[in-house]
């Protein structure tokens, strides 16, 4: 029997409800700690279940670029389910099309394969990279997330993070222990313990995956000349450069964070923002290294999925990259977030509290340190305590921000300038609660 959740009278209902049927009452472990249960979202902002509306900032983690609920993507969506769905057979309906698109602005682009998640991207891009080098080591940065994947899911746990803790802690149970030893943990823009995991495991080591600019603890970018020389090292030792761009690509720029940089991976892990909220990721990358993805074959990396370039992702897709283009949304991002990021900054040193904040384009991280963090250890240093008090008094007005210290906020292109304002002030108000 089931029962129409309208007639549920409040939040706590529902929790209740969830945790009886569901793990921890939800099917993405972020969702957990909050009260609220939203039910509705439009543009910039979305409403929980007792008619509260706040402007949203987390937006699901990056996919909301252009606003929640567009009616444009959404039509697009409709207009590709009603005129060809799945068929498990050849290119499906807009997959080349929008495989074109990603290869013309994206620089590592020369062929496309779509898939889900960004889990699964980066799993596609583990098993080319050992297909092709026939090598079996890992290389990642400390703190960095790229997903589930026994090859991946190391080094990025703040459960157990002390200043002494190995960088290749498991970020969970159930990793089988072969592959976390397989992987080489590096801090985050240490040139020193680049060249030594190289000179020590570059033989070995089939890809090295790092984030373009940092958002997997904030907003962290890289020192000058450290992408330079990880692309150097890969070149020289045959390993494969393996951007995760699945928060920046196609939010910080159409390109990607490579086409700012100026440093072109041989893969590339995409997802989130390319489709406005519909589930969509891929892996992009040079001939070379996308060649050695195929099926069923002991040579070849296999790729397989129901789903993988559904209809109704490639036109949500394929509408979301146009209206990026045409509305010229990468600039309305970056406008935005310049202003929010400037009113912030004011505020903090009108407040007078030991706190600085970074960011890129239209993401940002308020850190309550005395200065901005280089590396993983750094940002998990900004204290819980006064974060705990800035978010709950932020939250109180209307204002959804992630819930710990270390998460990236980010706007959509629904945002106004208005919100903008209001949300300095919520800060200046948050900021002195914090600093209490």
């Amino acid at each position: 029997m089931s029962t129409d959740t309208r007639t549920l009278n409040s939040a706590s209902d529902t929790w209740e409800r969830a945790r009886r049927v569901v793990p921890r009452g939800v099917s993405s472990g972020h969702r957990v700690g909050w009260e609220q249960v939203f039910v509705k979202a439009s543009g910039a902002n979305i409403w929980d279940d007792q008619g509260n509306q706040y402007i949203d900032y987390i937006n699901s983690w990056g996919p909301i670029v252009l606003g929640h609920c567009d009616r444009r993507v959404n039509e697009a969506v409709f207009a590709a389910a009603n005129t060809c769905d799945l068929t498990g057979v050849g290119p499906q309906f807009g997959e080349v099309a929008l495989a074109e698109k990603i290869c013309e602005v994206m620089p590592s682009a020369d062929k496309v394969a779509f898939c889900t998640s960004g889990t699964d991207a980066t799993m596609h891009a583990v098993h080319i990279a050992r297909a092709a080098t026939g090598r079996m080591k890992i290389l990642k940065f400390h703190g960095s997330y790229h997903g589930w994947n026994d090859q991946v899911a190391v080094g990025s746990s703040r459960a157990d993070l002390t200043p002494g803790s190995p960088l290749n802690t498991p970020n969970g149970a159930g990793l089988h222990p072969a592959s976390v030893a397989d992987v080489v943990v590096v801090e985050w823009n240490d040139f020193e313990g680049v060249r030594a995991a190289f000179d020590e495991y570059g033989d070995d080591l089939a890809a090295a995956f790092t984030e373009g600019y940092v958002h997997s603890f904030g907003c962290v970018p890289a020192a000058p000349g450290f992408l330079e020389q990880l692309r150097e090292l890969c070149t020289k030792n045959g390993t494969a450069l393996v951007f995760d761009e699945v928060k920046t690509g196609f939010r910080s720029a159409i390109g990607g964070f490579q086409s700012i940089c100026g440093v072109t991976p041989d893969l590339t892990a995409f997802g989130k923002a390319v489709a406005n909220g519909y589930s969509l990721a891929g892996l992009a990358g040079s001939n070379e290294w996308m060649g050695h993805l195929g099926a069923y074959s002991k040579k070849e990396a296999t790729i397989d999925g129901t789903y993988n370039a559904n209809p109704y992702a490639m036109a949500a897709a394929s509408k979301t990259l146009e209206l990026m283009e045409t509305e010229n949304v990468i600039p309305r991002l970056y406008e935005l977030g310049e202003r929010l990021r400037t009113g912030i900054a004011a505020a903090i040193t009108e407040v007078g509290i030991d706190a600085c904040v970074s960011g890129l384009g239209s993401e940002w991280t308020v850190y309550f340190r005395k200065e901005l963090p280089t590396n993983f250890r750094q940002a998990m240093e900004s204290d819980a305590t006064r974060y705990a008090t800035y978010h709950a008094s932020l939250l109180s007005q209307g204002i959804l921000e992630p819930a710990f210290p270390t998460g990236d906020r980010r706007l959509n292109a629904s945002t106004t300038f208005e919100d903008i304002d209001r949300t300095i002030e919520a800060n200046r108000v948050a900021l002195r609660a914090a600093a209490e």
